[in-house]
């Protein structure tokens, strides 16, 4: 559906969520951001252009908002579709956005030797079928300009904290930001509005510092990948929720590690604090790992917390006295 002039969002079914990207049709060329999974991005991006009657040629940019696969598997499709498209990332992710087992291995690997947490061998299969990777040609590092035609021009930014090559594209002309998912409220929805896991910011400082980028913005479209489009103050609100989630993980983890006098693993932590931040699935409450060890870790930087090492090698946390 077109949510602004010349830009239109377009869903694709993601298990039992809805995974959304962006089209940008100018006059000169027309910019993709994202390109869901090998599959839908055949059948559903495809289908989108086939509807609209606007030839493939015409998609001259295709930009990966980040390093995770229901954003960037369909790359491969999508380079079938429009083989002059320019393909764009933040370089900062370009090695895992370029190989999907680096991906793997970095991203979802990410707390396996100092936690004892990783993807199951079939969840790696998925993704592994699910992505057709293709070279990047151009890195992005933040503060770029695409000129559509006719006086349209939309800027990349740099805005990290989910991943540290997180980009959003800021469009003046509408005051419409698309963003992935580089703000994440206080839950990743269903299609039907249910929390599904926790929000999945990586990098605390640098999450923080998008939520306030984004702010200052005052987006009158705010554009994600997987929730409603917001409007204005509904875009006010997601980031306020945002920066809140944030608020509430730190409070709930000092005070329970205040009050334990033995060391804890990140492990324990998602598990005790997982029921106390929302009201997702227990399974879901692994995704906990990467939210709890950016706020950790800045606590250890700080002094405040002091790490040790339980008889599986895997790390452990308690406050500092």
């Amino acid at each position: 559906m077109e949510v602004a002039e010349g830009i239109h969002r377009i869903e694709a079914p993601f298990g039992d969520r809805v995974n959304a990207t962006y089209l940008l049709a100018g006059t000169r060329a027309a910019l993709l951001v994202d390109t869901t999974t090998k599959d839908t991005a055949a059948t559903h991006i495809g289908g989108y252009l086939d509807r609209i009657d606007l030839d493939p040629h015409r998609l001259r940019y295709v930009v990966n908002t980040h390093s995770d696969w229901d954003h960037m598997a369909g790359n491969g499709a999508i380079r079938a579709l429009a083989p002059d498209a320019v393909f764009c990332c933040h370089e900062l992710d370009r090695p895992m956005i370029e190989d999907v087992d680096r991906m793997i291995d970095r991203r979802y690997g990410d707390f396996a030797a100092d936690h004892g947490h990783d993807e199951t061998d079939e969840a790696k299969a998925a993704v592994r079928a699910a992505t057709e990777t293709v070279p990047i040609d151009v890195g992005l590092t933040g503060g770029e300009v695409i000129d559509l035609g006719s006086g349209w021009r939309v800027t990349v930014l740099h805005t990290p904290g989910h991943s540290w090559g997180s980009i959003s594209v800021h469009d003046p002309r509408s005051g419409a930001v698309v963003v992935g998912d580089a703000v994440l409220g206080d839950a990743v929805p269903t299609a039907a509005g249910a929390p599904a896991f926790p929000p999945t910011y990586r990098y605390l400082d640098t999450y923080l510092a998008t939520i306030g980028l984004l702010t200052a913005l005052a987006p009158r479209l705010l554009l994600t990948g997987h929730y409603p489009v917001y409007a204005a103050d509904e875009a006010a609100e997601f980031l306020y929720l945002s920066r809140a989630f944030t608020d509430r993980v730190e409070s709930a983890l000092r005070a329970e590690l205040a009050e334990r006098s033995e060391p804890v693993t990140l492990r324990e932590l998602t598990t005790v604090l997982g029921p106390r931040l929302g009201d997702w699935p227990v399974e879901a409450t692994a995704a906990l790992f990467f939210p709890l060890s950016g706020h950790v870790e800045r606590l250890v930087a700080h002094g405040a917390v002091d790490t040790g090492r339980d008889a599986d090698g895997h790390l452990t946390y308690r406050s500092a006295r």
